[in-house]
């Protein structure tokens, strides 16, 4: 009984071991900062639905993360500006893309301008409408109902609005202003006849067409705004300054490479540019105007 009770337990002790050495292996991970990945979320003020957001951003995200690997960046998109908003100044996100005067009060909320959008033409206010309104003229609207997406969008409602106190339209009281939560709603409103026209800006109302092109061929741009000043990227200011400064670079260098012009194309913009708080003063003096009509009106 001993002569084979040896060779047995020397054999059974030898599997144990192996068996603990697979287990150990499989569940090794290398520790230490060559490893470590932080995730940050980035947000994107809701000038796209949802899904056209992620659509058109998420491949930049994956972009910045092949050139940064020890970083994660999560694209979070909010359904409505007003949760945006809140999102937003409440620092949920370590960065984001806001509209110029998301990012003017931002910088009252813990975030601070690192970059912006290019070029500043594109970012002006339009009115879209069926052709079958005939709109020749800017009193035309009064009496009507006017769909913009929401009090805070800067570009397809403040601009718009301060454009007809301009010509001579008391805001207030001569047109019905009728906010619907995104630029696509602005656009459909004006397009079912449920508003006159849709105020929004060139971006979403050139994708609009893209996607719609049998309805597109009923509606036309009528009027537009001066441009003022293009979306602008901020960052937290707990965030990692060196971080920051390098993942701005890696999006500033986007539109000198062909893949990264692939990727700006198909989020439907040209790309980025440096930019600091003081770039935004001038939004602060395009709000002081735009207030001051509205406290006469």
């Amino acid at each position: 009984m001993k002569i084979y009770f040896l060779p047995i337990l020397l054999v059974s002790f030898i599997v144990l071991l192996g068996c603990q050495d697979r287990d150990q292996k499989h569940i090794y991970k290398p520790i230490g900062k060559a490893y470590e990945q932080t995730v940050y979320k980035i947000g994107i003020h809701p000038y796209l639905n949802s899904q056209k957001m992620f659509d058109a951003y998420q491949p930049i995200l994956q972009y910045l993360h092949k050139q940064m690997p020890q970083t994660r960046f999560e694209l979070e998109t909010s359904k409505t500006y007003a949760a945006y908003d809140a999102k937003l100044y409440q620092g949920k996100f370590a960065f984001s893309l806001p509209n110029p005067y998301q990012t003017y009060n931002a910088i009252e909320k813990g975030y601070h301008v690192i970059g912006k959008m290019k070029p500043d033409s594109v970012f002006r206010g339009i009115f879209v409408a069926r052709k079958s309104a005939k709109l020749k003229e800017v009193r035309d609207l009064k009496g009507k109902v006017i769909s913009f997406p929401a009090p805070t969008a800067l570009a397809a409602t403040m601009m718009p609005l301060y454009y007809l106190h301009e010509k001579g339209v008391d805001t207030e009281h001569d047109i019905t202003k009728k906010f619907v939560g995104s630029q696509y709603s602005s656009i459909m409103n004006a397009y079912t006849g449920d508003s006159i026209a849709g105020a929004t800006w060139p971006p979403p109302w050139e994708a609009w067409c893209k996607e719609n092109p049998d309805l597109a061929k009923e509606m036309e741009l009528v009027w537009q705004t001066k441009p003022l000043i293009n979306n602008g990227f901020i960052v937290r200011n707990d965030v990692d300054p060196q971080l920051a400064r390098k993942l701005m670079q890696v999006l500033i260098d986007l539109d000198k490479t062909d893949e990264g012009k692939a990727l700006l194309s198909h989020a439907g913009f040209e790309g980025f540019e440096a930019a600091d708080n003081q770039t935004y003063e001038v939004v602060k003096t395009f709000i002081e105007k735009y207030q001051a009509i509205k406290a006469k009106e």
